[in-house]
This record gives structure tokens, sequence and C-alpha cells, in this order.
């Protein structure tokens, strides 16, 4: 087994608990500043470790993000990112410092891991840098997949809800703060933004149509193309929400069939996913030098690039072959 190889993989899984540690803890090392400046300090308290390596991490990010600030091409390209700032409650600049700094941060432990081996190569650090910047985009996804599906999973109770308040003789605002009040998680989230629309002013639809813009869920363009035709044609809003309730119930009790039934089709999915890394990891164990040809040329770095694009193109394609609609 190559003893090189093992510690690599090491460094690399402490740099991965040290973000995630560094993660973790900025949200409450920020709330600690806010309320700091109301509470009494004390002098002989001593820093922590972790919140010391924490400050320095903030410290570099928001020097970045102030540095991007300036840049007009930084602050167009933040602007694809603000559908992941509900996830993690930063801005798109913040979200791109954040990319660059784990970016240097995993170059800086490569390099460490490397010079300490003596075998160093710039093109393998900056290859591995960029891999993790646009892999940071994973992180993001995988945030917002996991929270619009929560919000979808959550939605058929909040129409029940308002349903169930409409027709107990409460208004639409009175509607959206029960569910904000007694539903937990992003959707309680969600309903107090709808709450805040509608208190400004806003109308219905307009309020569900940001809703939308915001999760891009199908279920709740249903909602605002109901809502659009009943400003249109006029008519009641118990009985358009009682239509609602009855279409989501029944699509959710066939999206649990669906479910049920290709099951199989997703454990062949994830199957064919892993399969070449696996290889990969095989290839490399049995022989360390099966793959250095490829790091030792610039071709070799071109024909990566390309494998890379197969790989995400493989994953496309199978994905779409195996893909159910539900619609």
């Amino acid at each position: 087994m190559n003893l090189d190889l093992i510690l690599k993989i090491i460094l690399l899984i402490i740099l991965l608990y040290i973000i995630i540690y560094v993660f973790k803890l900025s949200k409450s090392l920020k709330l600690n500043n806010r309320i700091s400046k109301y509470t009494i300090n004390n002098d002989n308290k001593e820093i922590s470790i972790g919140d010391y390596i924490l400050n320095i991490y903030l410290y570099i990010k928001r020097l970045i993000t102030k540095i991007l600030n300036k840049s007009i091409y930084f602050k167009n390209k933040s602007k694809k990112y603000d559908k992941y700032s509900h996830n993690i409650n930063v801005n798109g600049i913040d979200i791109i410092s954040t990319k660059i700094v784990v970016s240097i941060l995993c170059g800086i432990v490569y390099s460490l891991s490397s010079i300490y081996n003596k075998s160093f190569n710039i093109m393998v650090m900056l290859l591995i840098m960029t891999i993790i910047y646009l892999g940071y985009n994973i992180y993001l996804n995988i945030l917002l997949n996991k929270r619009n599906k929560q919000i979808e999973t959550d939605l058929l109770r909040a129409v029940v809800i308002m349903n169930n308040a409409f027709n107990s003789g409460y208004n639409i605002t009175q509607a959206v703060d029960i569910v904000a009040r007694d539903l937990t998680g992003p959707i309680s989230e969600e309903f107090k933004r709808i709450s805040n629309d509608l208190k400004f002013g806003l109308d219905i639809k307009d309020v569900f149509d940001r809703f939308y813009e915001r999760v891009e869920l199908e279920d709740i363009k249903y909602i605002t193309s109901s809502l659009a035709l009943l400003n249109i044609t006029g008519g009641n809003l118990v009985g358009v929400f009682n239509n609602i309730e009855k279409s989501f119930t029944d699509n959710k009790r066939l999206k649990d069939e669906l479910r049920s039934m290709t099951a199989s089709s997703k454990l062949v999915y994830y199957v064919m996913l892993s399969m070449p890394i696996l290889l990969c990891l095989v290839l490399t164990l049995l022989n360390k030098d099966y793959f250095k040809p490829l790091l030792s040329h610039l071709i070799g770095y071109i024909i990566i690039i390309l494998i890379f694009g197969l790989y995400i193109l493989y994953i496309i394609v199978i994905k779409k072959i195996l893909k159910v609609d539900y619609e």
C-alpha cells in the first residue's frame, strides 16, 4: 500500500474536519460578536485555540470579501450565488470569498505534504485548488436541494393549515402567520417572508411568485397559477385552497408510490456513479505509479481535465436515463 497516498488522505481528512469545524463555529462566533457589546467583558478570559483559528479564518475571508467588493466582475458573478444565501445566511460575495479561502487552504495542505515527500508539483497544486474551488458548488447544491426537499415535504402541511384557517374565518395574512408559527425549518422561514411581503401590501399572487423564484418548486408554481386564475376570473379563496390541498394530496400519494417502485433504479444510479472512483482508487493502491504519466506532462493534465468532463457527462446521462418524471 502506498504510504504517501495514505498520508495525503489523512491530511485531507484533517483539513475537511477543520473546515467543517470552522463552518459550525462561524455562526456562534458572529452571534457572540454581535451581542458582546451588550455584555460585561471578562478581561481575564483567555481565547481558545479554536476561536483563535476561526478569527484568523474570518479575518482573511473579510479581507478577500473587501477586495472582491471593489470588482464589478465579481459583483455580477455573485448574483448567481444569491439563491444559496438562504441556506448559509451570507451573500454571493461571501460565498466566492469562502471558495477562494477553502481552495487556498487545500493548496497549502498539498504543498506542505508534497514538500515533505519531496514531490511538489505546481500544476498538481493548481489542479487541486481548481477542483476544490469548483467542487464547492456541489456542496452548495447539496444544501440547496436538501432545503428544497424539506420545503416540498412540508408544503402540503402548510396548505392544509392555511385551508383550515380559511375555513375558520381567518384572512390570508393570519393564515400565513399560523403556518410560520406552527411549522419549523425552512418552510417556516419562507412563510415568515411571505407574511412580511403581505404586510408591506404586496398582492397574494406576487407574494407566491416571489416564493417560487426563491425555491423553484412545481407545487408552488401550481399555487401561483391558481391564484393568478383567481385574480382574473374571481372566485372563492377557500374553494381554491380546497382544490390545491386535494391536488397536493393526490400528487404526494402518487410520488410515494413511484419512489417505492423506483428504489432499485436509484441504487443502480449510485453504484454506477461510484464505480469509476472506486476503480481509480483500486488501481492506485495496486500500482502507485499507474497514473504517474498523467502527472508528468502537459498532455496528461489535459487528459485529466477531459476525464473530469466525461465523468460529469456520464453522471448527467445516467441520471437522465434513470430519471422518472413525476408530473
